[in-house]
């Protein structure tokens, strides 16, 4: 066996369990996973996998949990996942060479966020987020929206490998969707009592409000987030960004989505947030803009949402130009988008 534990903590999981652990087995990591009170087969389906199968007395805390799969792993390299995600991709060669010579280092993953769309589980997105590291340097922190944090000192130095997840945590029914982020706002609002100063937070407060489908409020958590002094280059900081604009836009404030242009020097590498510029720039009316923010678009690098550097741009082109009655150039933008179904229907208004 390689000496890297996978820990995972788990509660009524028996429906996707399985399907994880099995995609960890055949790579001869020891397997750890703490159940926070499970009522269902998931002790059961994971004890045919797992090396440890460990009870854990639920505390609303996610990092407590995590912290005690940690301190029963075998080994200080910790691989961390969740029931609900898979290895897609894995490179275990690089995984010992990170761990024998990048040992101050954290490891970050590709994940390949899933949603059901026409019935068929649909690239929705893809993030990155850290999963490889040593025990002995890193914890977790935080109740909620956990954060791999050192132990000693405040830097992480992260390294992206080559290895990717496929993640289904998204594909949700809207009540189960609903019901998961009141309960991370509750806690979310208890621990920002105590950690006032986390930006981090007040984007998952903004993130959890926008999941309610209450824009408004996303608004001021974002704007709380973005008040702080941080870094344009953190992927979080980029998805807040984006976040507030989008939400803005939601609830009428194109003229304050405006007042973006002033940090578009910042987050012009940003796939997402030239996106989102042509979106301002569209719902200002100010098409030439909007249309230039677009073709931008279109020759970057895929961004983290699915589709903002191909049929989004395309599709919202196609809306300005069908706005301003060129039919002609409209139709040619939305064949180009693909199965992507609102562009299949303005196609098939416009049919004569």
């Amino acid at each position: 066996m390689h000496p890297i534990s996978v820990c995972i903590i788990a509660k009524n999981e028996e429906s996707r369990i399985e399907q994880c652990l099995s995609s960890v087995k055949p790579y001869g990591f020891e397997i750890v996973v703490a159940d926070t009170g499970s009522t269902d087969r998931t002790k059961e389906i994971a004890s045919k996998y797992a090396d440890k199968v460990l009870d854990f007395t639920w505390c609303d805390d996610f990092s407590a949990a995590r912290n005690f799969s940690l301190q029963n792993a075998s080994n200080n390299w910790i691989f961390m996942m969740d029931c609900d995600e898979t290895i897609k991709e894995i490179d275990v060669e690089e995984l010992n060479y990170f761990r024998k010579h990048l040992s101050e280092n954290v490891g970050s993953v590709s994940r390949e966020n899933l949603v059901t769309e026409n019935g068929i589980l649909t690239l929705n997105n893809i993030d990155y987020t850290e999963r490889f590291f040593n025990k002995k340097l890193y914890h977790y922190t935080g109740i909620i929206h956990e954060q791999l944090t050192p132990i000693r000192g405040s830097e992480i130095s992260a390294l992206l490998l080559h290895t990717t997840l496929s993640h289904t945590g998204y594909d949700m029914t809207p009540e189960e969707r609903k019901a998961k982020y009141k309960r991370n706002f509750t806690l979310l609002l208890k621990q920002v009592e105590t950690d006032t100063q986390n930006p981090y937070l007040y984007y998952q407060l903004g993130k959890s409000c926008e999941i309610l489908e209450d824009f408004g409020r996303a608004c001021t958590y974002y704007d709380k987030g973005l008040s702080f002094d941080l870094d344009p280059e953190l992927a979080y900081v980029q998805a807040m960004v984006v976040s507030y604009g989008n939400a803005l836009l939601r609830t009428g404030q194109e003229e304050t989505a405006l007042g973006f242009e002033g940090i578009y020097d910042e987050f012009s590498s940003v796939t997402d947030f030239v996106y989102l510029m042509g979106n301002v720039y569209k719902a200002n009316a100010m098409y030439e803009k909007a249309l230039e923010q677009f073709q931008i678009a279109l020759q970057m690098p895929f961004g983290r949402q699915n589709g903002t550097n191909s049929f989004l741009p395309l599709y919202q082109s196609g809306l300005i130009f069908e706005s301003l009655h060129d039919t002609d150039t409209a139709r040619a933008l939305y064949e180009q988008c693909g199965d992507f179904a609102p562009a299949l229907q303005r196609l098939a208004a416009l049919q004569p």
